[in-house]
């Protein structure tokens, strides 16, 4: 009877494990930037996301985003810019890397072809989603988290502990304890010192 139930164990451990693997690496494809960055992607519901923060630093059509580092440049820009968490280029490749509201509204376009940012419907059907499927929001979280880029004074924050992403129109976010995205955090619509915020980028397939 011992034997019996520590098979049970065993198996249940297994199929945790497995459970755990598919909902936080799962790939369904890839898709690549004009930079040559490619990217995992992932269906959740009837949506394909990039399972990676963008980190392309060209726009669709091979123009240059600049990089700003100086904080008093980050505070006054009022054109498409992008920069790494710290000014380090190492936390690119886990974390992407974060970009004000000018580059996110540039009719350029930062996302790849036959992908853009998402809209505040396709984030609330995500959302909704998620709120059914907990498990699923390692997706999401993984290799996201990488924090966000203050507008006013461009400082650094949160990175490994919240990510911070670019709607069409606003922000959403997720925190590395909850399987749940929240929105609100910045919005352009109505707060526009918002736009010199540093957000990450996860687009969704067209």
């Amino acid at each position: 009877m011992k034997k019996k139930k520590t098979i049970r164990l065993h198996r249940l451990l297994i199929a945790l494990l497995l459970f755990t693997h598919c909902t936080t690496s799962k790939q369904d494809n890839t898709v690549t930037d004009i930079d040559g960055y490619e990217y995992r992607t992932i269906t959740i519901g009837k949506q394909i996301w990039m399972a990676e923060n963008l980190r392309v630093t060209r726009y669709r059509n091979g123009d240059t985003i600049p990089n700003i580092t100086d904080t008093t440049a980050w505070s006054t820009c009022t054109s498409g810019a992008y920069c790494n968490y710290n000014n380090d280029a190492s936390h690119s490749t886990g974390y992407g890397r974060l970009y004000n509201w000018h580059a996110i509204n540039d009719s350029r376009k930062i996302a790849p072809a036959g992908w853009h940012i998402p809209t505040d419907e396709e984030i609330a059907s995500l959302e909704a989603w998620l709120e059914n499927n907990p498990a699923a929001a390692g997706k999401i979280n993984t290799n996201g988290l990488g924090g966000y880029r203050f507008g006013s004074g461009g400082t650094y924050h949160t990175m490994g502990f919240n990510g911070y992403w670019w709607s069409a129109s606003r922000s959403f976010e997720m925190y590395d304890w909850s399987p749940r995205l929240f929105t609100g955090f910045v919005d352009v619509q109505r707060n526009k010192e918002a736009v010199t915020y540093g957000l990450a980028v996860r687009c969704i397939k067209d």
